[in-house]
Order: structure tokens, then sequence, then C-alpha cells
């Protein structure tokens, strides 16, 4: 593959000049195009790119200072150096040259020799510029992407902590709804189709989840299988945390019958919803996993495990979060495994307030 070839604008008013330093550029192997002023030179840079600027000090409408000031004040140029080239010997010119951000200086008449060397290592500290900017920007997309894949596995607040180097984080939470929702008979459906098309089909499932969950204001916390568990609270702020956890659970019911796994059968869930205090935070180290533990989270799993195809089973604590704004069936009281007797209801949907 053929190096860029690089391309150098030359600015001066006298035309023999500009004429030497293109004819003295072409044998370098460098392309050029001139720009009799400032005016010029300026719009010619926002028309194409370049590599260098060769620049003269005294021209009409606009010195050479100002075309040095104009370049390195626009976010678009203030990365091409500049070559000053002048009949202005004087030590007061070269030194306003440098601050203006001058790459270099040379007085008229220029020894040829020493003109190349300039300009050769002008260019070499630019390539390397443009590597090390290249190699800045790899890095800041990477660095993109470690942020959304982290936003994806955990709260926005809890990625925040991680990033800021806090190591250990655990915190608790007097009030959250939690909810467990899995898909009915997926198992069985599952062994009758291809891999590919069971991974195709849940992903889009997934994805609805996710997208729901965003809209709602509920995290997702992880999926298990064709199992998925929220939470909603973890903000000091939301107090309403069980409305809008029902809120959730009774749009998810009306989404997942717009999925099949199989002749076109619409998908049910099996939900179960308790409120509660639990405790969450970040565990591992090659993977990392936030995720939430105590008595709410495992009265949550078995108020889903314990529900029925197309039901959302709620405890009496979250009934009593809710019971004003939402409709419920009494279910009455059942013997959940490790829970005893606890008395249940079914949400079934919004009251008309």
């Amino acid at each position: 593959m053929e190096s860029k070839k690089n391309h150098i604008l030359i600015v001066d008013d006298t035309i023999e000049l500009r004429a030497l330093l293109s004819k003295r550029l072409s044998n370098l192997g460098l392309s050029s195009e001139q720009a009799e002023n400032g005016r010029q030179a300026m719009q010619k840079l926002a028309e194409k790119p370049f590599d260098l600027v060769l620049l003269d000090i005294v021209m009409p409408e606009m010195d050479g200072y100002q075309v040095l000031s104009a370049i390195k004040s626009d976010i678009r140029f203030r990365h091409i150096p500049v070559i000053v080239i002048s009949a202005v010997d004087e030590m007061e010119s070269v030194i306003r040259c440098i601050q203006l951000g001058a790459e270099d200086y040379l007085p008229k008449p220029f020894n040829p020799t020493l003109l190349k060397a300039r300009i050769e290592a002008s260019l070499e500290r630019k390539h390397l510029r443009d590597q090390e900017q290249t190699l800045m920007q790899e890095i800041e997309l990477e660095r993109q992407k470690a942020d959304n894949l982290l936003l994806n596995i955990m709260p926005e607040s809890i990625a925040q902590r991680l990033k800021t180097g806090e190591r250990l984080i655990a915190d608790t939470h007097q009030a959250v709804t939690v909810m467990f929702a899995d898909i009915v008979s997926f198992t069985d459906l599952s062994n009758q189709i291809t891999a590919q098309d069971l991974v195709r089909r849940l992903n889009l499932i997934v994805c609805r989840y996710d997208e729901l969950a965003s809209k709602f204001g509920v995290e997702k916390i992880k999926t298990i299988g064709d199992g998925v568990m929220f939470v909603s609270g973890l903000s000091p702020s939301n107090e309403n945390h069980a409305c809008i956890m029902a809120r959730l659970a009774l749009r998810l019911q009306q989404e997942i019958g717009k999925f099949s796994l199989l002749d076109n059968l619409p998908l049910e869930l099996r939900t179960g919803i308790h409120s509660g205090p639990i405790v969450a935070g970040v565990i591992g180290s090659q993977k990392l996993s936030y995720d939430l533990w105590g008595a709410t989270v495992n009265i949550a799993s078995r108020m889903e495990t314990y529900s029925l195809p197309g039901k959302i089973q709620i405890s009496e604590a979250t009934f009593l979060l809710i019971k004003n704004e939402f409709l419920c069936a009494e279910r009455g009281r059942i013997d959940i495994r490790g829970m005893g007797e606890m008395k249940t209801f079914f949400l079934t949907g919004t009251r008309n307030l």
C-alpha cells in the first residue's frame, strides 16, 4: 500500500517565490497548492486537508500574523504545522510567530537544504502527532465501549462508583420491589426448535424487557435462562416503587403475548412480586455482577414459582402498597416452601381513578 502523499499549502504574494517553492516541493515528492494572500489561504484550508503551510508575513488584505493566528485558533486547522518564510528577520517577528504557534521560522532568501530539513522534520512531527491522536481516539472509543458494557450489566450510579475506583460496593435499601417473571412451558417448547431459532426469539423477548424496564425506570438485574429479575426503588427518591413495578408487570403480560416459540402460539408469563428491604452490591473480579440478596428476593422468587400461567402473584406487603391504584384478587393463604403459609393476591389491572 502506498503511503499518503503529503500536501503543502504555499502562501505568498510573490508569484515567482510561489513557483520556486512549488518546484522544490515537487522535487521532494510533495504535492502543493498556492494562495496569493491570507484570505485565499483560509478558503483553501477550509476546502481540503493540508499537512503543512509555508507562510509569508508581509501580504495584502490579511498578513501572515493574522493568518497564523486564524489557523491556530480554529479547531479544524490548529493541528497543521506552519513554517514561516519571510524577509522580516527581526527577532521580534520570530518570537511573535513562535508565540502564535508557528512550527519554525526561516528568513528569506532561504537555504534550500535547510528548508528541506525543516519541512521533513515538521512533517515527521505532524505524522507522530497524528498517530498519537489516532491512538487516543482508539483508546477513547474502547473506554466508551467499556463504559457502555458496564451500563448494560448494572445501574448507572453503580457503574459511576466503580469508575471512580470504589472497591467494595454494598448497599442496604429498606424499601424496594422485586419482580421475577418466567416464560410458561419454555423448556418443553424450546426442545422443539433449533438452537439458532431459540436464541433469536429469546433475544427479541429480552430486548423488549430492556426497552420496557428503561421506559418504566426499573432496573433489570439479570436474566436466568428464560426468566428475568427486576427491581424498582433503588433510587432514594423512588417512593412509588411498588406501583411502578405493578405497571411494568401488567405491560409485560400484554407484550409477551406478541411472541411465540412454536406454531404461533402466544407465550405466557408466570410472575411474582414482593416488596421489602434488600442488600445490593457488586461481586466478582474478572466478571463483575451486580446482584440483590435477602428475604425480599427469596419471597419474590417464591411468588413467581407458586404463581399460575398468565398470572401476576403479589405478596401482602406489595398489595398494601398498591391496593389504592390497582385491582387485585385475593388468592388466599398458600403454603410456600421455606416460608410457611402466606397470604397472596393476583394483580389483575389498574383502577380508573
